[in-house]
């Protein structure tokens, strides 16, 4: 028995040796996204359909209701009430709020409870969810709830207790009013609000700044919860102070989305009025804000389908110019030079970069450290990808433009509602027909070089072109929003045991935390969850 138990031993170890070898040859392998698109310019179609014959990319796993109480709530509210929702992973719940009534409850599992919250009096106008700083609370407290009201801002306390076999970390979770911590909005309407994963919590305003809540113990001479500004000078703020907003004029652009990128310590913004902006946290995430750039005409009339190339010959011609639907950080894993992703309201995607120069050396390896150091200078459009193909399954036609250089009619242009973009995934809402909405996920197409026998004579240019497999899901209602969900922390380790051994990554000294978020940008953690809404239902 134990001569058994040494053979399986040492097949079980050279399997292990075998796995770890093939894992650092892709490592080794993996393109810079810049060097992928860049290759792309010069191929024809950077899109394909998934094979029939190949399992799904993408399937509809389970459709869940709503909670109960929560559309008898909606429906007492007549449908005129304010409504919001959206995704918190970190204790995998779902979120949604009517009026002044916030609900949570589990997206992955049926387990039966709703969780409340109407400790406010007017409105919810924005929510966010932060990791708790250490030394303030009480241990039980594991993340901070902002809930932003017209007049007032809560932070409450979230305690998540564990199942009775400790599997499921997040099995109960609870709200713990913190009345000290409550703090004046100083009549701002918040907008949206944006979370650092170590803990900082950001506002933004419908006056156009960004605000960050800040909490302590308090003492006798502090407040224990400040509402700070951090984009006005010393004249904007005495004038706020002094004058009413209804005595104010000229015209204010409102921040609608916002996003941090905790790699190089930024802020990534959208406003109303479609511009793109990009903030400085300085090293480490700890220094002032600092507003580097911003900047409107980044969408170029004249650019097109394929990214800077013209096709056939007459450009496209659209009777509107498209909106901003989405942006996202991009990882320092995908690329050095890259930072930030942009998706158009016709498919399009704008990848942007905050540094003056973007020489790119190869690959990028797992650490992809690269220059994240860099402080943010400038914005600016360094690749344009075209629209995904509509019609999947079918002749291909990427967005306004078909695979035989003929303009499409208007009502076969994409029309994306809203958008998602991580780790090389995007997922697009495509309300383009009018019988029933879609969603199109695109992923990279890794097995196009792979597949290619060494005589095919393509050239290397063509073999690094970033090339994606399309994907339609028909969906009843639209999508509200998408988000990323790490796995829990058993599965985790043992994805990351696979990559310790390389050389690198045992190197980093890095938390177990920042470590999972490297392998989840390389695409080997993610598990995408989405919120959809019914058509009688306005959310």
């Amino acid at each position: 028995m134990a001569r058994e138990d040494e053979m399986i031993g040492t097949d079980v170890a050279s399997a292990g040796l075998h796995i770890s070898e093939c894992i650092g040859r892709d490592v080794a392998s993996q393109l810079d996204l810049e060097e992928a698109l860049e290759a792309s310019r010069y191929t024809s179609h950077p899109y394909a359909s998934h094979p029939k014959e190949w399992p799904p990319a993408a399937e509809v796993l389970e459709t869940r209701e709503l909670p109960p109480v929560l559309i008898e709530r909606y429906g007492a509210a007549g449908g005129e009430g304010t409504a919001l929702c959206g995704i918190f992973p970190e204790i995998r719940r779902a979120w949604a709020s009517v009026d002044n009534s916030l609900f949570l409850w589990r997206f992955d599992k049926r387990d039966g409870q709703c969780t409340e919250y109407s400790g406010v009096e007017q409105s919810i106008c924005a929510v966010g969810l932060a990791r708790v700083k250490h030394g303030i609370f009480i241990e039980a407290i594991q993340y901070m709830l902002l809930v932003a009201t017209p007049l007032e801002l809560f932070l409450i306390g979230v305690c998540c207790a564990a199942s009775a076999d400790g599997a499921d970390p997040y099995a109960e979770i609870s709200l713990q009013p913190l009345p000290e911590y409550t703090v004046s909005s100083d009549g701002v309407t918040m907008t949206c609000v944006a979370c650092m994963n170590k803990g900082q919590i950001y506002a933004a305003g419908r006056d156009g700044h960004i605000y960050e809540i800040q909490y302590t113990t308090g003492s006798s001479w502090r407040k224990p919860c400040r509402m700070v500004c951090l984009t006005t000078g010393f004249g904007t703020l005495v004038s706020r102070w002094i004058l009413p907003n209804a005595l104010k004029f000229g015209a204010v652009d409102p921040i609608v989305d916002m996003v941090i990128d905790n790699e190089r310590h930024a802020i990534y913004a959208r406003t109303e009025g479609m511009k793109l902006q990009v903030y400085d946290l300085g090293v480490g995430g700890s220094g002032p804000l600092k507003k580097i750039a911003e900047e409107k005409n980044l969408i170029d009339p004249r650019d097109s389908q394929y990214g800077g190339r013209r096709v056939g010959s007459r450009a496209i011609v659209r009777d509107a110019k498209p909106s901003i639907v989405s942006i996202a950080p991009l990882s320092t894993m995908e690329s050095k030079c890259l930072h930030m992703v942009v998706v158009l309201s016709d498919g399009r995607r704008l990848y942007i970069s905050t540094s003056p120069s973007t020489t790119n050396n190869a690959s990028i390896g797992l650490t992809g450290l690269g220059n994240a150091s860099q402080r943010p200078s400038c914005l600016k459009v360094i690749a344009t990808r075209p629209s995904p193909p509509l019609g999947v399954g079918g002749g291909l036609t990427f967005g306004a433009m078909s695979a035989a250089n003929r303009a499409q009619p208007e009502d076969m242009v994409l029309k994306v509602e809203t958008g998602f973009y991580s780790a090389g995934m995007l997922v697009l809402s495509d309300s383009s027909s009018p019988a029933i909405s879609s969603l199109l996920i695109v992923n990279r197409d890794s097995t196009i070089q792979s597949s290619l026998p060494s005589n095919f004579g393509i050239s290397s240019r063509s073999s690094r072109a970033l090339r994606e497999l399309v994907s339609s899901l028909p969906v009843e209602g639209r999508m509200l929003c998408v988000t990323d969900v790490l796995p829990l922390p058993d599965a985790a380790a043992t994805v990351h045991s696979l990559y310790s051994d390389l050389d690198g990554f045992e190197g980093l000294r890095e938390s177990f935390e920042k470590a999972s978020m490297r392998l989840w940008a390389r695409g080997d953690l993610p598990i995408p969850a989405h919120s959809t809404k019914e058509k009688n239902h306005c959310f």
